[in-house]
């Protein structure tokens, strides 16, 4: 996947890439550095937010700026949008299109961030 676009695959990238991808909870900055440092104590936080930086520019993962305390990352790069549980702290996906409005004539659409906030329904029924 890094080859097809021509992107350096070191074992940093790689562990960052690794984590992010099969933790699907949106983890921050500081959750993913803990978690890799521990496979490769070598790691600094310097490393791990240069590779984060570098994989969300490549397209590889993507930033999700719904929590006004941390960047969250997410490697499912396709449309959609995010949900943020202002009690459980969770980050929830959902399904969403491209906008197809009349004043978008004439822009090219490369991302669209949709942002909802409140309770998720377990917080609500507890």
């Amino acid at each position: 996947m890094f080859k097809k676009k021509n992107f350096r695959a070191t074992p940093q990238r790689i562990a960052v890439f690794d984590y992010v991808f099969e933790h699907r909870t949106h983890p921050d900055a500081s959750e993913i550095y803990n978690e890799v440092k521990r496979q490769y104590p070598a790691f600094s936080k310097t490393t791990v937010y240069n590779a984060l930086g570098a994989l969300a520019k490549n397209g590889f993962i993507m930033p999700v700026m719904i929590d006004s305390d941390c960047v969250h990352y997410d490697a499912d790069t396709s449309v959609h949008g995010h949900f943020y549980c202002e009690r459980c702290k969770r980050i929830y996906d959902f399904g969403t299109e491209l906008p197809v409005k009349k004043e978008l004539d004439g822009f090219t659409v490369m991302q669209k961030a949709v942002y909802y906030r409140g309770i998720c329904p377990c917080c609500k029924n507890t």
